[in-house]
């Protein structure tokens, strides 16, 4: 983990020290702070969380399990390489539900909520801008998540939001590749036909948003070709 500068945010209220880690770790391999093939070093992570080992190691199992780290016996515990086949797998999912949320957000949002949507969306294009790519993949992120919230589809987000992280690896590298003129005009022309109750347009924008993905593939193994598994 020499010369890597982690991210480190303060500890929430009634976080266990097991949760404040599994946050942080997650958040770190999402944007590539830790690479893919790194080695966790322990005693250096238990001195920036400033827990215990056991806390750690815990987050460390249930990053295994989510399939973030790999957890090699007597060797220690290395970030996960991308699987381009799992990625695919939670595009495909996505591609389904938020296709169906287009056509149900035609039905159901008020003017209010559409204009939350457009606010987000200025607020992206200021810090693509700015150049902030760890602010503008949350800002995506939360235009989706307030999408899924605004239909009543919270059980959607949740089941998205537990294979996210593998997702989110790729969209941050995209995001560094400044490939995002294509995926912003996708918002606007989503917003815009929820807007005119347009169903039809608004499950095919979001369609072609989920394969925004395979559009930057090849790049993405272009500028990251250590990243991904083999």
């Amino acid at each position: 983990m020499e010369g890597i500068m982690i991210t480190v945010s303060d500890r929430l209220s009634e976080e266990s020290a097991k949760d404040y880690v599994l946050r942080q770790l997650t958040y770190n391999i999402i944007n590539a702070n830790l690479t893919p093939g790194e080695q966790i070093d322990i005693p250096e992570l238990c001195t920036l969380f400033g827990v215990s080992r056991s806390p750690v190691r815990e987050a460390e199992l249930d990053l295994a399990s989510r399939q973030l780290i790999d957890i090699r016996p007597k060797i220690g515990a290395f970030v996960s390489y991308i699987d381009a086949e799992l990625v695919e797998e939670v595009r495909q999912l996505r591609s389904i539900l938020e296709a169906e949320l287009a056509v149900i957000a035609c039905d159901v949002l008020t003017p209010t909520q559409i204009d939350k949507l457009w606010e987000n969306i200025a607020m992206w294009q200021m810090y693509i801008s700015r150049g902030n790519d760890e602010k503008t993949l949350l800002l995506d992120k939360e235009f989706h998540a307030m999408i899924y919230k605004m239909c009543g589809k919270s059980f959607w987000l949740e089941l998205i939001e537990s294979a996210s992280p593998h997702f989110d690896r790729t969209s941050i590298l995209s995001v560094k590749c400044h490939k995002t003129d294509n995926i912003i005009h996708d918002h606007q022309e989503l917003v815009t036909a929820i807007e005119q109750h347009d169903k039809e347009k608004a499950a095919r924008i979001a369609k072609l948003h989920m394969t925004r993905y395979i559009e930057n593939f090849n790049t993405l193994k272009e500028n990251f070709p250590d990243y991904f598994k083999k």
